[in-house]
């Protein structure tokens, strides 16, 4: 089929979904996933907000939008030149995803009763940072566009006729990849390392992997490559992103050689992560501690300032700030959810889907005072849901949880030190050998 009619058919199918989603930002967007449940109690009670809850500080991260695979098997009839801007890359339907992600955060955060941001976009109110990896830098570029539709001719943008129309520049900060820790959860970090080396010659990885090395065969037969347990996603990355775009796949790759694929990545995922058997609280506070702490320690800088009206040297930036976001990857998103303590209902599906979001909220509330309130978007057809109820050490019946509270729940799930956490266990004996034997 040319890339035409694939396109014409994405197109339709979008619109048809759209139809069915009336509060979705954007009918322009395409859904090709299951739906998620969402789920609560059934002594959940939604709060009603009253005069005097006011939200403080939004920090939101996302999964990039719909991208080429990363990489495929050597019998792949679909090489890179299949995909217009190469391995990797975000697609302009993950633009038009993120775009839509986009106009529901305009929608959440702009054009409401009480709106946490202004109509244009306020340097001193947003600050955006981003991975360094082309796919989530387009990614955040794409969301802004959508959020930030509205600026006004000369004042946000020139007053030109060669200039975009309503696009506003919006800068996107970043780091090298192998010093990001935050969005980049598998920067080096030797102790994380030794701790997957470990779950992976442990009883119960081995025990998974025996039960399927007959199926791990048969896909290295079929690929010309020969596939290990940890690298399988690889497979099934290629295969869900090539099905979609509606390319042809081998014979061999029945529907039951899909789901196997799909569901052995999903556990296979779970041990790398450390939520697996056995589950490994150590391995989730170095992959998904980092962003949590960050998280955790921007909403107390912003109540410290906001309960002396922003005065001192250190107000200057986070006393005015009102919406932190961070444009990464589904193993960033994944992780950060893994301290959340409730995998089984809040990473439900497997990885996070394209544009799959969490909102982490600060609010000051009248009758609670400091409070978390956080949200899950889980694909570009849903809109965000509360999931504060699912964080283990926070109330199960509400959609706030004290401040407090909240942070003595993530304690264990917070690096003290991570540059002194992510040593190796062996290096950390050697140097105490070493210094025992120099006391000595």
């Amino acid at each position: 089929m040319p890339p035409s009619s694939i396109y014409s058919t994405l197109l339709l199918l979008t619109l048809l979904i759209a139809s069915t989603l009336a509060e979705h930002a954007d009918p322009e967007v395409i859904s090709a996933e299951q739906h998620i449940p969402v789920h609560r109690p059934r002594e959940y009670k939604p709060k009603k907000l009253e005069e005097g809850d006011e939200l403080l500080l939004s920090q939101v991260v996302w999964r990039h939008g719909d991208r080429a695979p990363t990489g495929t098997y050597p019998t792949d009839v679909h090489k890179e030149d299949a995909w217009p801007n190469g391995w990797g890359e975000l697609t302009q339907l993950g633009m038009r995803q993120q775009y839509a992600l986009g106009r529901l955060l305009y929608k959440k955060y702009v054009n409401t009763t009480n709106p946490l941001l202004s109509s244009s976009y306020n340097s001193k109110e947003v600050y955006i940072r981003s991975t360094d990896v082309n796919r989530t830098l387009v990614s955040a570029l794409a969301n802004l566009a959508g959020m930030f539709e509205d600026g006004q001719s000369g004042q946000d943008y020139p007053d030109s006729h060669r200039w975009p129309r309503g696009w506003t520049p919006i800068p996107v900060h970043t780091v090298a990849e192998k010093d990001d820790p935050i969005g980049n959860v598998f920067a080096p970090c030797p102790r994380a390392e030794e701790l997957t080396q470990s779950i992976y010659s442990g009883e119960g990885f081995r025990k998974f992997v025996a039960e399927n090395q007959e199926f791990l065969d048969f896909l290295s037969e079929k690929t010309g490559k020969k596939v290990v347990m940890p690298e399988i996603y690889l497979i099934n990355d290629a295969h869900f992103i090539e099905k979609l775009y509606n390319m042809s796949q081998p014979d061999w790759l029945t529907d039951e050689v899909e789901v196997k694929l799909r569901n052995l990545s999903q556990v296979s995922t779970r041990f790398l992560f450390g939520i697996g058997d056995p589950y490994v609280p150590e391995l989730i506070r170095l992959r998904g501690g980092p962003l949590l702490s960050t998280m955790i320690g921007k909403m107390y800088q912003k109540l410290s300032c906001h309960g002396k009206m922003n005065q001192g040297d250190e107000c200057n930036w986070i006393g005015k700030l009102k919406y932190h976001a961070y444009s990464a990857h589904d193993t960033t998103v994944y992780a950060f959810l893994t301290t959340f303590g409730d995998e089984e209902k809040v990473i439900e599906g497997g990885m996070p889907h394209y544009t799959a979001s969490v909102a982490v909220e600060l609010w000051n509330l009248k009758n609670g005072g400091p409070s978390v309130r956080v949200l899950f978007h889980s694909a570009f057809h849903h809109t965000y849901h509360v999931i504060t109820h699912l964080a283990k050490g926070c109330p199960h019946n509400s959609e706030f949880c004290p401040l407090k509270k909240f942070h003595e729940r993530s304690l264990k799930f917070l690096p003290k030190n991570l540059e002194k956490e992510c040593q190796s266990q062996q290096d950390k004996y050697k140097n105490k050998t070493a210094w025992k034997l120099k006391s000595n």
